[in-house]
C-alpha cells in the first residue's frame, strides 16, 4: 500500500499541469502572506501616490486635448494653454501662432465646444480664420462662420481688462434643417456631438 501511494505521488509530481498548479498556489499564498504583513505600509503608499495616479489617468486623454484640461482654471489659463508662445510675443507686435498650436487649439475646441466662451475674437480668428460675415447688433459684434451643414454665430462684447480684444459672450449653432426658410424654431440647443461636427466642418 505504501509503495502504491509513493507511485501515485510520483505520477502526480511528473504531471506538468499539477506542478504548475502547485507553483501558482504557492506563489499566491506567498503574495497573500506578504500583503498581510505589509498591509499598513501598502495602504500608506497607495494614499501617497493616489494624486499622481489620478494625474496620469488624466494625461491619457486623446491627443486632441494634449493635457490642456489639466491646467485650465479659467479664461486666461485656457488662452495661455492653447497659444503658450503668445505670452512671450505679446510685446513683439503682430502675433501669428505656429501651425502646430492652431491645429492643437482646433482639436481642443472641437472636442470641447463649451470652451469657446473662454476665448476672444483673436483666438477665434486664429482657429477658424476670417468669418464669412460680420455684423453689429447694439453693443455686440457678431461673426458668422458657414459650412454646407451648419452655421455658427459668435457674439462678442468688450470687457474690462481686454485690450484690443473682445470676449466671446455667446455661441449660436444652427444646423442645415434650421436654415430652411419657414422651419420651426429649435426648442433645444444643438447637441454637443453635432456642435463638434459643425466646428470640424468650419475649420476644415
Amino acid at each position: 500500500m505504501k509503495s502504491a501511494s509513493i507511485h501515485f505521488r510520483t505520477l502526480q509530481d511528473s504531471d506538468p499541469a499539477q506542478r504548475l498548479l502547485a507553483f501558482a498556489d504557492s506563489a499566491f499564498m506567498g503574495f497573500y502572506a506578504h500583503v498581510r504583513r505589509n498591509a499598513r505600509r501598502i495602504t500608506r503608499l497607495v494614499i501617497a501616490f493616489l494624486p499622481l495616479m489620478m494625474l496620469l489617468v488624466g494625461s491619457c486623454k486623446t491627443s486632441q486635448t494634449s493635457g490642456i484640461d489639466n491646467i485650465i482654471a479659467g479664461m486666461d489659463d485656457l488662452r495661455a494653454a492653447l497659444f503658450p508662445d503668445r505670452v512671450i510675443a505679446r510685446d513683439a507686435g503682430d502675433y501669428h501662432p505656429a501651425a502646430g498650436y492652431v491645429t492643437r487649439a482646433r482639436g481642443y475646441v472641437e472636442g470641447n465646444p463649451s470652451s469657446l466662451t473662454h476665448l476672444t475674437d483673436q483666438e477665434i480668428r486664429f482657429i477658424f480664420g476670417e468669418p464669412t460675415m460680420q455684423r453689429h447688433d447694439a453693443d455686440a459684434r457678431i461673426w458668422q462662420y458657414r459650412s454646407g451643414a451648419c452655421v455658427v454665430d459668435f457674439y462678442f462684447y468688450d470687457q474690462p481688462g481686454l485690450t484690443n480684444e473682445s470676449a466671446v459672450a455667446y455661441v449660436d449653432f444652427r444646423l442645415k434643417n434650421d436654415l430652411i426658410p419657414g422651419s420651426a424654431p429649435r426648442l433645444e440647443p444643438v447637441a454637443l456631438k453635432s456642435q463638434s461636427k459643425c466646428l470640424k466642418r468650419i475649420a476644415g
